[in-house]
C-alpha cells in the first residue's frame, strides 16, 4: 500500500529511526503506526538510530591487498572493547571485501559514507551496520575507505589502530614495506610538494610571511624567510621529502630511486584522527 509522507514523519519522530526504515515498516504494517513501531523495535532499528549521535572515538582499521588491487577501511565504534569484538571484526571484513571487489581506485584519497546504500546479500551496508548496532549495543560508523588499483602494499600497525595502503611500481617488497612503515610512523600528509593543493600551499606561505613581518622583517625579506620555511614544511609533510627513518642521511625519494621503486600514492588512517 501507499504510505503517507506525514505518517513516515510521525513514525520517525516517535522512534528516531531513519526515513527509509520508517517507510518500509509502515508498508509492512499496512499503514498501522503502532504496528510499524513494533516492527522497528523488533529489528532494532529505532535503537540503532538513537545511538547514532554518540561519539565514535575507537574502532578498527582493516586492509586487504591482492596483486592488482588493494582496499582499506576504518570502521568506528565507541569503545576499544567493541573494537576487539569478533562480530565487529567480521563486520569490518565484510564491508572491506565488498569495497575491494566492487569499487574503483580512489586516487590515493580516502572517501567517507557515500556507499551506505550499496547492497551486500540483499541488504544495504547502512542496514547491516544498523543491525550490528542493535546487536552489539554501540554506535558504529563506516568512517572512511580507500581503494588502489594496480600494484599495492597494505600495512596494519598496532592491532588495527593505524593502517597504510601504498600504490607503487617496482619489484622490491622490502623497500615498499620500509616506505609503508615510514608513512605509519611519520604521518606525511602529501606524497610530494606537487601534490599539495595550491590553496593549502598559499595559506601556509602567507602564515610564514605574516610571522616574519611580526618579527619586524620587511616585506621582501619576509617572503624569502617564508620560502625557506616552506622547504622545511616539505621535509615534514611530504613523504618523498621526509628523512628516511632508518637512515636520516637519505630522503625517502633518494631511498626509493636507489632501489628502482616509485611510490605513486598512499592512504594513511589512524583511529581517532
Amino acid at each position: 500500500m501507499a504510505v503517507k509522507p506525514e505518517d513516515v514523519k510521525v513514525l520517525r519522530e516517535m522512534t528516531g529511526a531513519g526515513m527509509l526504515d520508517c517507510k518500509k515498516a509502515l508498508e509492512e504494517a499496512n499503514g498501522d503506526i503502532e504496528k510499524a513501531k513494533e516492527i522497528l523495535r523488533i529489528k532494532g532499528l529505532a535503537k540503532a538510530d538513537k545511538k547514532a549521535s554518540r561519539e565514535t572515538k575507537e574502532g578498527l582499521i582493516v586492509a586487504k591487498s591482492t596483486p592488482n588491487k588493494g582496499a582499506m577501511i576504518e570502521l568506528a565504534c565507541e569503545t576499544d572493547f567493541v573494537a576487539r569484538n569478533g562480530e565487529f571484526k567480521a563486520l569490518a571484513e565484510n564491508i572491506l571485501n565488498y569495497i575491494l571487489e566492487n569499487l574503483k581506485d580512489t586516487n590515493g584519497e580516502s572517501r567517507d559514507q557515500d556507499i551506505l546504500q550499496a547492497t551486500i546479500d540483499g541488504k544495504t551496508i547502512e542496514q547491516i551496520i544498523k543491525e550490528a548496532i542493535a546487536k552489539i549495543g554501540e554506535n558504529i560508523q563506516l568512517k572512511r575507505y580507500c581503494v588502489i588499483d594496480g600494484s599495492n602494499f597494505a600495512y596494519i600497525h598496532g592491532a588495527g589502530r593505524i593502517g597504510v595502503l601504498l600504490s607503487f611500481e617496482g619489484n622490491n617488497q622490502e623497500v615498499v614495506k620500509d616506505v609503508a612503515l615510514q608513512v605509519a610512523a611519520m604521518r606525511p600528509e602529501y606524497l610530494s610538494p606537487e601534490a599539495i593543493p595550491a590553496d593549502a600551499l598559499e595559506k601556509e606561505k602567507n602564515i610564514y610571511v605574516e610571522q616574519a613581518k611580526k618579527d619586524g622583517k620587511p616585506e621582501e625579506m619576509a617572503k624569502k624567510i617564508a620560502e625557506g620555511r616552506l622547504k622545511k614544511f616539505y621535509e615534514e609533510k611530504t613523504l618523498l621529502g621526509q628523512k628516511f627513518i632508518k637512515d636520516e642521511k637519505k630522503t625517502i625519494s633518494d631511498y626509493i630511486k636507489a632501489n628502482n621503486v616509485s611510490i605513486k600514492g598512499f592512504c594513511r588512517f589512524e583511529i581517532g584522527t
